[in-house]
């Protein structure tokens, strides 16, 4: 009895290279490969990626599905471009017949598409994956204060209304109640990280119907990394903003001396103009520091086996960072700030080094260290590469088997 699987993401990874649309990408291949389920993958699309659909639309990208949306409030997680898309999806859900929908998230496709899936495809059982804080945070999920940075650790009505003054008492707490609806509808969670669980359970969610499962990548063949005497080579991977702690970061490199070099990896994407001439003059103070730009995936194993460290000094809360993933995948030693979902990630001493976030003199003083240090290079390396092979990524395919298999009742033979 074939099992039919639908994963939704707010985006595709042919336009967007960010980890939880790649994320839901290879597990929608790794599916059909397993054998007795048949998987297919909708993502949302917009003006800029696809000029030429009309809003609301379905359209394809090789073998996925694509749905065209409109505007978007981003505070209240409601779409608001009409109501076309609902019929386009009633025809890929009539002709696919899911028993199970697993949606990655909200953001562009809009909350209330809970509500259709659980009409339009009522048999259906709903899974989402709970990658970021979206659903908790209107600014952006990043669980960080407006203006000044700080991390909450628990929004709430008081809290958000001092982000956002703006919005009054009411707003703040029709936008709980009206998220929290519209859960009640998905019949699992899957949270990457025990931190992001426990956040969404101080936030309402009830703990029993959060599965926390690890994210794990697809082996893929990497590159011999000569040894080094010294391993003085750090590597950034990912968007280039603020809250990826890229000014801290520079900082530190300027601090650390010309004895090492850091090689930033990443566009700047939608950076604020402000943000742009601050990483511009810090990148310009920091002659150890280079900035390539933005990469290309499949050049990544290629780009890590350059450097000695990864480095991410995020000052939010993280969850469960793709790249973290792909660098333990290279053997590659981390250097992160030792909070959320990147402490669960990487073992302080054994397969990198946690730091404070927000801290230049002190990732400064560790990267001396760590640029020094050839014997824990080379065995926090090689505790990375003990942590990833090809059945581990097996085991996370699997896991959502399991779980899709219990919900829908299609008990493999």
């Amino acid at each position: 009895m074939t099992l039919q699987v639908l994963q939704i993401a707010h985006d595709h990874p042919a336009y967007t290279r960010g980890g939880t649309e790649i994320l839901a990408h290879d597990l929608t291949g790794a599916l059909n490969a397993a054998g007795g389920v048949r998987a297919r993958f909708l993502a949302a699309t917009t003006a800029l990626q696809r000029p030429d659909d009309a809003p609301g639309s379905l359209g394809m990208q090789e073998d996925d599905h694509l749905l065209r949306t409109g505007r978007y409030d981003r505070f209240s997680m409601l779409r608001q471009d009409g109501t076309d898309w609902i019929a386009a999806l009633d025809r890929l859900l009539g002709a696919f017949c899911p028993d199970v929908v697993h949606l990655h998230g909200l953001d562009r496709i809009g909350a209330e598409v809970l509500a259709v899936i659980r009409r339009l495809a009522p048999s259906a059982r709903i899974v989402m994956t709970l990658h970021d804080y979206q659903i908790l945070c209107p600014n952006d999920g990043l669980m960080l204060t407006v203006p000044d940075g700080a991390r909450c650790r628990l929004p709430g009505q008081d809290q958000c209304r001092a982000c956002y003054p703006a919005m009054s008492s009411a707003a703040h707490l029709l936008r709980k109640a009206h998220l929290t609806a519209l859960l009640s509808l998905v019949d699992r969670f899957i949270a990457p990280s025990r931190f992001l669980a426990d956040r969404f359970v101080e936030w309402g969610l009830c703990a029993d119907r959060i599965t926390v499962l690890p994210n794990q990548v697809r082996q893929v063949a990497q590159p011999d990394r000569a040894p080094r005497a010294r391993p003085d080579r750090f590597a950034f991977f990912g968007t280039v903003a603020p809250h990826k702690g890229i000014l801290p970061l520079l900082s530190a490199a300027r601090l650390a001396g010309d004895r090492l070099t850091l090689d930033l990896h990443g566009g700047l994407g939608h950076a604020e103009d402000g943000f742009r001439r601050a990483f511009a003059d810090a990148l310009a103070a920091a002659p150890q520091a280079s900035h390539p730009g933005p990469y290309d995936r499949a050049d990544l194993p290629g780009l890590m086996a350059r450097a000695d460290w990864l480095v991410m000094p995020s000052i939010w809360w993280e969850n469960a960072p793709l790249v973290l993933l792909e660098a333990r995948a290279a053997g590659l030693p981390v250097i992160c700030s030792g909070i959320g979902g990147m402490a669960e990630l990487v073992e302080h001493g054994v397969t990198g080094i946690h730091v404070p976030p927000g801290d230049p003199r002190a990732l400064a003083e560790t990267m001396r260290a760590a640029a020094a240090d050839r014997n824990g290079q080379a065995r926090m390396a090689a505790a990375q590469r003990a942590r990833h092979d090809d059945t581990a990524y097996r085991g996370f395919v699997d896991a959502h088997l399991d779980l899709y298999r219990n919900l829908s009742g299609k008990i493999s033979a």
